[in-house]
This record gives structure tokens, C-alpha cells and sequence, in this order.
């Protein structure tokens, strides 16, 4: 693949080196906020039930990293999976659905960054 090409991919790696992917037509993402990702799997039940193996093993809160089409990886923490859904034949077998939810890691901003108050009724408070 060449460096300007997106790979048809979407990878989840756990800390401990144990990954998951997905072709991407069996997945949508949907960005809520600035920093929340939910992920609709919609695929064949062999994949799902082989998935989520992998997410069922994740606790809340636990650091995983995403990566889409081979941009890199985002790191996140892992927020929950959704029950999964049967939905029925699509021609290749009986599909299910089910939802993934990331938050995206922030950096604290450095602390010359934040913000600092003058005179202010909730950080100046003298006993």
C-alpha cells in the first residue's frame, strides 16, 4: 500500500498486544462531541461472535488504540459494547449488530495553558 492510500481496515489493538479488525464495509463510525467515537459493526455472526470475544475481554476505562484505514492509531479509553442484535439474512449469512464506544484520549492541557482565575468565587477562597 502505497502512504497516501487508506487501507480498508479498522484495527483495534488492546495494551497487551491482542488486536481485532474488521473490514470497513462491515463498519460505521459516528463521532459524538469532540471526543466520543460509537462504531456500528454490522457483519456476518461469525464475525461478531469472533469480536466480541476480543471486546468482551476490555474493562471500562481500559486504554485502547483504533486505527482507521491505516492512519495511525488513535488512542482512546474503552467506554462499552452494546447487546448484539440479530438482524436477519443479508445473502451471506445471518448478520448482527452491534455498537462500540471509545472516548478519545486528551492531553491535560500543560499548565501554562489552563486557566487562571482573578478574584474568582470558586478558586480563591481564604480561611
Amino acid at each position: 500500500m502505497a502512504n497516501n492510500e487508506i487501507s480498508n481496515v479498522v484495527l483495534f489493538k488492546r495494551g497487551d498486544g491482542d488486536k481485532f479488525e474488521f473490514d470497513d464495509k462491515f463498519v460505521r463510525l459516528k463521532a459524538l462531541d469532540e471526543d466520543m467515537f460509537v462504531f456500528t459493526v454490522n457483519a456476518p455472526q461469525e464475525i461478531v461472535g469472533k469480536s466480541m470475544i476480543f471486546f468482551e475481554g476490555l474493562k471500562m476505562f481500559e486504554p485502547v488504540k483504533v486505527d482507521i484505514g491505516g492512519t495511525g492509531d488513535i488512542p482512546c479509553y474503552f467506554k462499552g459494547v452494546s447487546p448484539i442484535v440479530n438482524k436477519g439474512s443479508n445473502g451471506l449469512g445471518n448478520n448482527a449488530f452491534f455498537t462500540i464506544t471509545l472516548q478519545e484520549l486528551k492531553n491535560p492541557p500543560k499548565f501554562e495553558e489552563e486557566h487562571e482565575c482573578v478574584n474568582c468565587g470558586f478558586h480563591n477562597f481564604t480561611a
